[in-house]
C-alpha cells in the first residue's frame, strides 16, 4: 500500500514539474504591430544582429538563462511581416574543450524567421565558458552588416561584467571597437545594450557604449520580463514616426504684366529660392548655421512682404519610404516654426515634404548625403 502511495505521489510531482516547465515556455507576446499602426509610428531598422554574451560570467545568478529568455521574448515579439535581416552572434569560448576566446555566428545574417532564430537560441546551451571578448565580437557584428543596405541595430546582451585587476571584458577594446563601427556605418546604426545584472561598473560600460555610439540605449533584462515591457522595448528600437497626410500646396497665380511695363521696367534677377539649411542623419534640430541662414532669409522676407515661402523638407537614401517622409516633415515644420519665431506671419510659411524623392545628389557616400540631407525654401 505504501508503494502504491509513493508511486502516485511521484507521478503528480513529474506531472507538476511538466506543467510547471510547459507553463514556463508559454510566451504570449503583445501585438507590436498594432500598437505601432494605431500610434501611427513606421519600420525604422532594416537589419539586427545580437550580440550574445556566452562567457563563464554568465553562468552566475541564473544570467544566461535569464538573457535566453529576454532574447526569445523579443524574438517573438518583433512582428513578423517586417522585412529584415537578422543575425545571433555568440561570444565567449565556444564550447567545454574549446582553448581560445573567440566569436562565432549561431545563426544568419539572413531574412528574419522566427522559427529559425528561436531554435538557435534554444540550441546555445545552458552553460557558458570562458573569457568574454566583447570588443572582438563588436567587431565581428561590423563584418556580418558588410553589404546590407538601410538602417541597422546592434542588440548587445550581457551582463558587461569588469573585474578589477582581471584581463576580461577589456572596456579599452569594446570602446575602440564600437567607435570603428561607427566610422564604417556612421548614423545608419545604433547600438542597444540589455544589461543582465545591476552591477553598478557593468552599467556604466553599457552606457559609455552608447555614448559612443551616439546612437541607442540601455535597457536592464530585468525590465524586459512581462510582454507588455518587452512590447515596448521592440516598438522603440524598431519603429520610428510616420509619415504626415500630406496637404496638396495651391500653385501660385503669377499675374501676366502688360507689355509696356515690362520695356519700361529694368530687368530685375528673378529669387526662386532662398537658402537652404542642413541637418544630421536622422536629426530634425536645427544647428547654429542652419538658424544663422533662415535668420537671413527671414531679414529677406521681412523686406519683401509680398512673398510666400513653401520649405521642403528633404533626406538621404537610407531608410524606408515611409520613415523618410516624416523625417523630411519634421525639418520643414522645424525650419517653418523658427521662421514665425523670427516674426514672419503663420500665412506666409507652408511645409511639404519630399523624403528622399529628390536628392541633389546621387552618390552612396557621406558628402552626397549631407546635400541631401536638406529643407529648401522656395518662394511661392
Amino acid at each position: 500500500m505504501e508503494k502504491k502511495v509513493l508511486r502516485l505521489l511521484v507521478g503528480v510531482l513529474c506531472l507538476a514539474m511538466m506543467v510547471g516547465c510547459a507553463a514556463k515556455k508559454a510566451y504570449v507576446p503583445a501585438d507590436v504591430m498594432s500598437q505601432a499602426k494605431a500610434e501611427d509610428l513606421v519600420q525604422k531598422v532594416d537589419n539586427f544582429d545580437v550580440v550574445f554574451d556566452k562567457s563563464d560570467s554568465m553562468n552566475a545568478e541564473n544570467r544566461l538563462n535569464i538573457a535566453k529568455e529576454t532574447t526569445s521574448g523579443m524574438v517573438q515579439t518583433i512582428p513578423a511581416d517586417l522585412k529584415l535581416n537578422s543575425a545571433l552572434r555568440l561570444f565567449g569560448v565556444k564550447g567545454f574543450f574549446a582553448q581560445e576566446e573567440s566569436t562565432w555566428l549561431e545563426y544568419g545574417m539572413t531574412s528574419f524567421k522566427k522559427e529559425g532564430f528561436l531554435k538557435a537560441v534554444e540550441d546555445m546551451g545552458g552553460r557558458g565558458y570562458g573569457r568574454t571578448p566583447l570588443g572582438r565580437a563588436l567587431a565581428g557584428a561590423g563584418d556580418d552588416l558588410k553589404g546590407l543596405s538601410g538602417n541597422s541595430a546592434i542588440i548587445v546582451v550581457s551582463d558587461f561584467e569588469e573585474i578589477e585587476g582581471v584581463d576580461d571584458i577589456r572596456p579599452k577594446s569594446v570602446i575602440e571597437n564600437v567607435a570603428k563601427l561607427k566610422a564604417a556605418y556612421g548614423d545608419r546604426l545604433c547600438i542597444y545594450p540589455i544589461h543582465v545584472d545591476k552591477d553598478p561598473m557593468g552599467q556604466k560600460l553599457a552606457e559609455q557604449i552608447v555614448v559612443e555610439a551616439k546612437c541607442g540605449f540601455v535597457e536592464n533584462a530585468g525590465n524586459l520580463a512581462t510582454p507588455a515591457a518587452m512590447a515596448s522595448y521592440v516598438k522603440k528600437v524598431f519603429f520610428g514616426p510616420a509619415p504626415p497626410k500630406l496637404v496638396a500646396e495651391e500653385k501660385p497665380v503669377v499675374a501676366m504684366e502688360e507689355k509696356k511695363e515690362a520695356e519700361a521696367t529694368p530687368a530685375v534677377v528673378e529669387v526662386s529660392k532662398l537658402d537652404a539649411i542642413y541637418f544630421d542623419f536622422d536629426k530634425f534640430t536645427l544647428k547654429p548655421e542652419a538658424r544663422e541662414a533662415l535668420k537671413k532669409n527671414a531679414d529677406w522676407l521681412s523686406k519683401n512682404p509680398d512673398k510666400k515661402v513653401v520649405v521642403e523638407g528633404n533626406c538621404d537614401e537610407r531608410g524606408t519610404n515611409e520613415y523618410n517622409m516624416a523625417l523630411g516633415q519634421r525639418r520643414a515644420d522645424s525650419a517653418a516654426k523658427y521662421l514665425k519665431d523670427l516674426g514672419i506671419k503663420k500665412d506666409r510659411v507652408s511645409t511639404v515634404s519630399y523624403g528622399k524623392e529628390r536628392p541633389e545628389c546621387k552618390e552612396s557616400n557621406e558628402e552626397c548625403w549631407s546635400k541631401n540631407r536638406r529643407a529648401d525654401v522656395v518662394l511661392k
